[in-house]
C-alpha cells in the first residue's frame, strides 16, 4: 500500500481539498492511505472527527526550527519578485513608518534581484545550506510515496519538500488561490509536480516560480465545483432562515475583514438608508462576512436591523489562516449567490464566485468617509497585480462615487444581463473549466505522480 502526505494546514488547503473530490477520489483508491498533516491538536480532532476512514491518519506537525540559514532564506523569499503588489506593500510600509530612504533603498535592491538567475541561485543555496531533521521520524515512520503540498510559501511545508527531494520521493505543489505567486513570495524550493488553477497562474509559475511549463498542469479551481454539482436551496427556505423577505431582490455586499474595516459601517449604513428612503427599490441588504474574518459583533448590535452571515469556524481570534468552512456553510454560500441580485464589495475573490454563479458584480473605489492612513483603506488593493487582471476581464463593474454605486445597482436590478459577456470572461480566465471536475482532476494527476 502507497502512502500520501497531505498538508492541511490552512483553511484554503481545507476547502480546497477535504472539502472537494480531490480527496473523495484520493480516499476510494484501495490501495493508498493519505496521512493529512495539520498544525495542532484542534484541527486533527476536528478532521478526524468529520473525515474520519480506515486508510485516513493525521499528524500533528513540529514547529519549524528557525535556525539562522532558514531565517535567512525565510526572509529572503519575499525579495525576489518585482510586482505592482509588492510595490503597493512598500509604499503602505513606508506610510506605517515614515521611512521614506529605507523604502526607496528597498525598491532598489528588489528591482537588482528579482531576476531568474538568481532565485535560482539562491534556490540552490537554500536547499544545499538549510539543514533540519525535526521531520525524519515523520518520514521513516511512515514511509510516504508521495507529498501534495499546497501552500509551498510556508516554511514548514517547505521543510517537508525538502525532506522529500532528499529522499528521492515524488512531490506535487498546488497552487491553491489565484494571487498566490504574485502576492506571497517566491517558491523556495520547486515540486517535481505543479498544479494550477488556470492559464493565468500558469504563467505566473513560469515566470515568477520559474516552474518548468511541461511540469504545470491546469486543473481548474475545486472548492468551484459545487457551484456546478449542489442543488440550491428553494428561496423561500433560504431567505426564511436568514429573516430576509423572498419577495424582495437580494443586495448583498461582503465585508473584506481589516482591509475594508473602516469602511464597512459606513457602508452598509448607506445601502441600508439608500434601500429604506427609496433609492434602491424593493430589495433587501444582506451582510456576507468572509469566514477567515474577525467579526466585531459589537458594530453589529449597533445595527440589529441587518440582516448577516457569519460563515465558517475558526481556530483563531485572529484574522488568518486558521478557519474552517463546512458543508452547510458553502450549502450558504450556493444558496446566497444563486438568490442574490448583486453582489457589492471591495476587492474580494468573492467577486470571481458571483461571476460564477452569473450574478452582477460592483466593486466599490472610494471612501464614504476620508481614511488618511494608506494601510486602512480598502481601495488601494485595486493596485494588486493579481487584482488588475481580473478587472483587465471586464466582469466587475468598478463605480468611483456613492452616485455611481446607485446607478449600477439599479441598473442590474432591471437587467441583470449587463456585463455579462464580461463576467463570462472573468470566469474563464479565473476558473478555466468550470464543469465540476476539477478535484478529480486534479486528484488524478496526483496518482499520476506515483
Amino acid at each position: 500500500m502507497k502512502t500520501i502526505f497531505i498538508t492541511i494546514l490552512q483553511g484554503v488547503e481545507a476547502k480546497n481539498i477535504l472539502r472537494t473530490d480531490i480527496y473523495r477520489r484520493l480516499i476510494a483508491e484501495p490501495d493508498l492511505r493519505l496521512v493529512l498533516l495539520v498544525n495542532s491538536q484542534e484541527k486533527k480532532v476536528f478532521y478526524e472527527r468529520e473525515f474520519h476512514h480506515e486508510r485516513a491518519s493525521y499528524e500533528v506537525l513540529p514547529i519549524c526550527p528557525a535556525s539562522p540559514s532558514e531565517r535567512f532564506f525565510s526572509a529572503l523569499k519575499f525579495k525576489l519578485i518585482a510586482n505592482e503588489t509588492f510595490d503597493l506593500r512598500r509604499r503602505m510600509r513606508r506610510d506605517e513608518t515614515g521611512r521614506y530612504i529605507a523604502a526607496a533603498m528597498d525598491w532598489l535592491v528588489n528591482r537588482l534581484v528579482a531576476r531568474r538567475a538568481v532565485r535560482r541561485i539562491v534556490r540552490w543555496l537554500d536547499y544545499h545550506i538549510v539543514r533540519q531533521s525535526f521531520l525524519r521520524p515523520l518520514f521513516e515512520r511512515h514511509q510516504p510515496s508521495a507529498v501534495f503540498l499546497a501552500h509551498l510559501f510556508d516554511d514548514l511545508e517547505v521543510a517537508i519538500l525538502r525532506e522529500a527531494l532528499r529522499r528521492g520521493i515524488p512531490s506535487v505543489g498546488f497552487i491553491n488561490s489565484w494571487d498566490k505567486l504574485t502576492a506571497r513570495a517566491i517558491l523556495r524550493l520547486l515540486p517535481g509536480r505543479l498544479a494550477v488553477f488556470n492559464d493565468i497562474v500558469r504563467h505566473e509559475a513560469e515566470e515568477l516560480a520559474d516552474m518548468p511549463a511541461e511540469k504545470i498542469f491546469v486543473g481548474g479551481m475545486p472548492h468551484y465545483d459545487c457551484y456546478v454539482t449542489h442543488q440550491p436551496s428553494r428561496r423561500e427556505s433560504f431567505c426564511r432562515a436568514l429573516g430576509a423577505d423572498p419577495s424582495k431582490r437580494l443586495v448583498v455586499y461582503a465585508p473584506n475583514g481589516k482591509y475594508s474595516a473602516k469602511a464597512d459601517g459606513v457602508m452598509i449604513d448607506f445601502l441600508h438608508s439608500a434601500i429604506a428612503g427609496g433609492a434602491i427599490r424593493y430589495a433587501e441588504l444582506l451582510g456576507r462576512f468572509q469566514p477567515n474574518h474577525v467579526v466585531d459583533r459589537a458594530e453589529i448590535e449597533k445595527r440589529p436591523w441587518l440582516i448577516y452571515d457569519i460563515p465558517g469556524i475558526r481556530f483563531s481570534p485572529e484574522r488568518g489562516i486558521d478557519w474552517d468552512m463546512g458543508p452547510a456553510d458553502t450549502q450558504r454560500l450556493i444558496d446566497t449567490l444563486t438568490h442574490a441580485a448583486v453582489l457589492i464589495c471591495y476587492t474580494s475573490s468573492l467577486s470571481v464566485d458571483a461571476a460564477a454563479c452569473g450574478k452582477p458584480v460592483i466593486n466599490i473605489n472610494f471612501e464614504l468617509e476620508p481614511i488618511q492612513k494608506l494601510s486602512s483603506s480598502p481601495i488601494q488593493y485595486y493596485h494588486m497585480t493579481h487584482y488588475q487582471k481580473a478587472l483587465s476581464s471586464g466582469g466587475i463593474r468598478v463605480v468611483s462615487s456613492p452616485e455611481e454605486l446607485l446607478a449600477w445597482i439599479n441598473r442590474y436590478l432591471e437587467n441583470p444581463g449587463l456585463d455579462e459577456a464580461g463576467r463570462k470572461r472573468l470566469v474563464h480566465e479565473q476558473c478555466g473549466r468550470l464543469e465540476g471536475r476539477s478535484g478529480r482532476r486534479i486528484a488524478e494527476y496526483i496518482l499520476a505522480a506515483l
